[in-house]
């Protein structure tokens, strides 16, 4: 096969998937490996926190300039870079001999992701045709890498040690090998027809799809963070707070997938509308149940929740075409990140009023996000 046309080839998304799924696994490994961590550093949690913070940061915020590279370069390498630079620094962590060195690693698994997301994303969108089912595949992969990494370096720190983390590098370089392998060399993309981001014609369509992404992340992750402590202050073991958390994110998946293969069916305005709309009621369902059917309505409101993020993905890419890897930075990292920093004022409103009214306050939010869903118009898809 000539090179020329292997640049013209399309990548296989599954490789994506799988590289999407290793990139956040080992991103997730910080939170198993905190206790440990503590203990051997003597940190505070404001300093446990804080070393969060430093790769979450990064990770959310760097995907803009990365993003923008990806639309100039090709996202083929730094597809490959990212997800090795991330699994390289956080194998690491069991290893490295002060609280500074960590600090530094995490840093550096924050680039690692923010390098990867927006331009798999981009690949990902490469083709024509179920654009959504595909970026849903895509998310689903994130979405069980995120759930699986902790169990993989818990069972590696807590039953070898701490100094045995580095032995995750193995399988790790297996899926880079294969990255490197599969995932074809793209054409450097013309900048003749590029515009600026907030010149484009389409910017207030895609500046609705940030805000509700932002209003929707700042929910979503907000239930996720406090979900744990939630379920204890209700009574239940950490075995059973912890299996919320399991429950949330694998919800997650079937949204993924579910809004995804709809959004190609029905369009994209539509499964967001509905998909915000409806995550309404099921929260407050959640907060208003007690035990398993707590449970089940946890996993309903996880799922419609989460089943818009690749649809508003895919939308803004089909927004902006020839800047798919900025506009998918702009709709990840950067509403990602904005909703996470706000996650603090949730903690203090429940430390005032208790945490089930705070996450109902909280969920009011998702209101004005359905109002901007129904603003947006439907761009033309590629068939």
């Amino acid at each position: 096969m000539s090179e020329s046309h292997s640049r013209d080839r399309p990548p296989r998304l599954w490789p994506l998937a799988l590289g999407h799924g290793l990139n956040d696994g080992y991103g997730a490994f910080l939170s198993a490996l905190l206790p440990l961590l503590i203990s051997r550093f003597g940190m505070s949690l404001a300093a446990a926190g804080l070393l969060s913070s430093f790769r979450s940061s990064v990770a959310s915020f760097g995907q803009i300039p990365l993003g923008s590279l990806a639309d100039r370069t090709g996202g083929r390498w730094l597809v490959i870079v990212g997800p090795a630079v991330t699994c390289t620094a956080m194998s690491l962590l069991g290893i490295l001999p002060s609280y500074w060195a960590v600090a530094v690693a995490l840093v550096a698994a924050g680039i690692g992701t923010a390098a990867f997301h927006p331009a798999g994303a981009s690949l990902v969108a490469g083709g024509v045709g179920r654009r959504g089912l595909s970026m849903a595949l895509f998310s689903a992969g994130g979405t069980l890498g995120a759930a699986v990494g902790p169990l993989l370096i818990a069972a590696v720190a807590g039953n070898l040690g701490l100094a045995f983390t580095p032995l995750l590098l193995l399988p790790a370089g297996g899926v880079v090998i294969l990255l490197a392998r599969t995932v074809p060399g793209t054409a450097r993309p013309a900048h003749h027809n590029r515009s600026r981001l907030h010149r484009h014609p389409n910017a207030g369509q895609v500046l609705r799809l940030w805000s509700i992404g932002v209003l929707r992340e700042f929910v979503s992750m907000s239930y996720y963070t406090f979900l744990a402590v939630l379920w204890t202050r209700r009574g239940a073991s950490l075995t059973v707070a912890s299996l919320a958390l399991t429950v949330y994110s694998l919800s997650g998946v079937a949204g993924d997938l579910v809004g995804g293969r709809l959004s190609d069916r029905f369009g994209r305005k539509r499964v967001i509308l509905s998909s915000v709309a409806t995550a309404i009621p099921l929260f407050y369902l959640f907060l208003l149940a007690d035990g398993w059917l707590s449970f089940l309505f946890l996993a309903l409101a996880g799922a419609t929740l989460i089943a818009s993020i690749p649809v508003s993905i895919v939308f803004g890419q089909e927004l902006m075409p020839e800047q798919r890897g900025l506009v998918s930075g702009v709709l990840m990292g950067l509403a990602w990140g904005v909703g996470s920093l706000l996650i603090g004022l949730v903690g203090y409103l429940g430390d005032l009023l208790g945490l089930e009214v705070a996450l109902g306050l909280l969920t009011v939010l998702l209101v004005p996000a359905t109002l901007l869903a129904a603003g947006l118009k439907e761009p033309h898809r590629d068939e």
